[in-house]
């Protein structure tokens, strides 16, 4: 498997408490553990990136979401414990907010989760709130990208944020295939690519078995997926040499928090793209 999303281990936090922004933080110990100026639910945050578990979560940069920013924080909730103790709860809480917020498993949009949870210093001088954030991938490696609009409903009606095609960057071993793959870049079907999103494999609540042994089975329920995607099949699509399927995810840190998702792809080759979907149409 190529490396996908690196997947943060989230510390502990309950996850029962919704809080407003305006009011999260009234009883912070200082302005620097204050949620006050912080973005609220539907805001979004124009500072750098964020990553999948991000200790600063007093140091956000609010800003309009018709403005260019980053991320779009979809949950604010408190915390009883310090962000070390049940980061299981909390990832779960920010997955749950995310399918609701976009309509759908938002693994099969061009999206990426992070959970904002105080630092050490900010959880000393008071401050109690998470945040959940969505982001808009700009790779499948989760780097999130710049971009302006609410994310909300994105995977509802036209799914305007839905992974489809994607843009292979690597290197070519000479024999049709590829030496290095660096990013998966999404792209319109319509546009020249040669790779597409075919659907999710998603793992047993069992401890990670270990990336060769789990790169065997997502590798093999990806074949299934795309036989179905492609309409023929699992056997039929193995013997093919024109296409082969890539799985993207599985990283251990991430299968801890619960999220045990791979991305699968069929990928057509570095000297053979296509301008259209491989979806097989009823």
């Amino acid at each position: 498997m190529i490396a996908a999303a690196v997947l943060l281990s989230l510390a502990g936090c309950d996850a029962a408490e919704p809080v407003d922004a305006a009011t999260a933080s009234a009883a912070a110990a200082s302005p620097s553990a204050s949620a006050v100026g912080l973005p609220g639910v539907g805001m979004c945050h124009s500072g750098p990136s964020l990553g999948m578990f991000d200790y600063r979560a007093a140091t956000l940069n609010p800003v309009d979401c018709a403005a260019e920013h980053q991320a779009e924080i979809i949950r604010v909730g408190r915390l009883t414990t310090p962000p070390e103790n049940k980061t299981r709860e909390v990832f779960t809480d920010c997955d749950t907010a995310a399918r609701e917020y976009v309509g759908a498993d938002w693994h099969d949009g061009r999206l990426g989760l992070a959970v904002i949870v105080p630092s050490t210093e900010e959880w000393n001088a008071g401050a109690r709130e998470y945040r959940c954030a969505l982001f808009e991938f700009s790779a499948d490696n989760h780097s999130s990208r710049m971009r302006t609009g609410s994310l909300k409903d994105g995977l509802r009606g036209a799914r305007p944020l839905a992974l489809t095609c994607v843009e292979v960057r690597g290197s070519a071993d000479g024999q049709g295939w590829y030496k290095i793959i660096d990013h998966l870049l999404p792209i319109d079907c319509a546009q020249p690519h040669n790779g597409e999103y075919v659907g999710l494999y998603v793992g047993q609540d069992v401890p990670h078995p270990g990336m060769t042994k789990l790169n065997r089975e997502v590798t093999q329920a990806c074949n299934a997926k795309a036989a179905t995607f492609l309409g023929e099949s699992q056997s039929k699509f193995e013997h093919r040499t024109d296409l082969r399927v890539v799985p993207t995810g599985g990283n251990p840190e991430r299968w801890v928090l619960g999220d045990r998702t791979a991305h699968c792809y069929v990928l057509t080759g570095p000297d053979n793209r296509l301008t259209r979907s491989l979806k097989a149409t009823p």
